[in-house]
């Protein structure tokens, strides 16, 4: 009886003591979260049209129609989540653009259209289309994507630009003759919606078209969710400052390091400001720049450095690589950016989804 009690003690104090070692214990804390951690590297995420796509790029460098003016685009025309390829051989007044979509497995051309190397998107109507202003006449035309390809819905002319020689002013859709309430009323059908200028984004240096390629549309996949919800909440707290016209965004990857930035043009106008969001381990950061003409900046693939150039032609350069921008010349591969997706509610849902 005395063993079995001693036994029974040995037992108590054996499980106090684990108890008590338990409680002794520290309990191991883990990390927050990195904000630059993110899934996967740019590079691991593949689509079936960047290899066709580039198939059209090299070829079209390789034909007489390539210039050092010649530059490209990626934007989705069709409203299908994917992107088309648009082919932009120069910025002279006569030069359209070459629209490619993905086919199968092969690009395939599906418009032609534009002017000065570019043509305006309307999303609303999946339409693409251009105005041409001479020194007294106008014309242009519209296009929408049905079963497969882009369609011409009409083209239109008219002179009036001329009324102060005496020459008849004529209004045209389709070659014939119109009112001018009936001109107006065609394009009124197009004109008067949301639109972006499509063409002439990516210079066609080989830094270039590697970094379109491969890392333009990856960042949903590429990003985490804490990541894309630190941009959300900051994009949509700018969209709520109601004195912005105009204000779009971009997520470009500005140092090239596999985790991006997102760009924040507030309007079109000179003086408008480029916000540059980016990430550390504490937080969201905000480096403000200049914009160009056109509300943007450039980005010089090769060197890691963006920049802005004003009407005067000066310009302006910053780093997040640590680049030395004394001295800068912009390379063979450059882009434009900060313009991509017009800032409303239902753009930041789409690009942080």
């Amino acid at each position: 009886m005395n063993i079995k009690k001693n036994t029974t003690l040995l037992i108590m104090a054996a499980a106090l003591s684990a108890f008590t070692g338990c409680n002794e214990t520290k309990k191991a804390v883990e990390p927050p979260p990195s904000l630059l951690e993110v899934n996967s590297a740019p590079s691991d995420v593949t689509f079936d049209w960047q290899q066709p796509f580039k198939t059209i790029i090299s070829s079209f460098k390789s034909s007489e129609n390539y210039s050092d003016d010649s530059m490209f685009d990626l934007c989705d025309l069709t409203g299908d989540d994917i992107p088309e390829l648009v082919i932009s051989p120069s910025s002279e007044a006569a030069s359209q653009c070459d629209v490619y979509m993905l086919i199968g497995s092969t690009a395939d051309l599906i418009a032609t259209t534009g002017a000065y190397g570019t043509f305006q998107y309307i999303p609303s109507q999946t339409a693409i289309g251009f105005s041409y202003d001479g020194e007294s006449f106008s014309t242009g035309e519209y296009l929408t994507f049905k079963e497969g390809s882009f369609n011409k819905e009409f083209d239109f002319y008219n002179n009036s630009g001329s009324a102060s020689s005496g020459t008849t002013i004529r209004y045209e859709i389709n070659s014939n003759e119109v009112t001018l309430a009936k001109y107006e009323e065609y394009l009124h059908l197009y004109r008067d919606f949301v639109t972006a200028e499509v063409g002439r984004k990516y210079t066609m240096g080989d830094n270039a078209v590697d970094y379109a390629l491969n890392n333009t549309e990856c960042w949903n996949t590429v990003m985490k969710d804490d990541q894309k919800s630190v941009y959300k909440e900051k994009l949509s707290s700018i969209l709520a400052e109601s004195e912005l016209n105009d204000a779009a965004f971009e997520i470009v990857d500005l140092d090239v390091n596999g985790v991006p930035e997102v760009v924040v043009s507030t309007g079109i106008l000179d003086d408008s400001k480029v916000c540059v969001f980016y990430l550390e381990e504490d937080g969201i950061k905000e480096l403000d720049t200049t914009c160009d003409t056109d509300g943007g900046i450039h980005f010089d693939v090769t060197s890691k450095i963006f920049y802005a150039t004003d009407f005067d032609g000066k310009v302006q350069c910053w780093s997040l690589a640590g680049s030395d921008v004394s001295n800068f010349k912009p390379s063979d591969s450059t882009m434009l950016c900060g313009r991509k997706y017009p800032l409303t509610a239902e753009n930041i849902d789409k690009a942080f989804a």
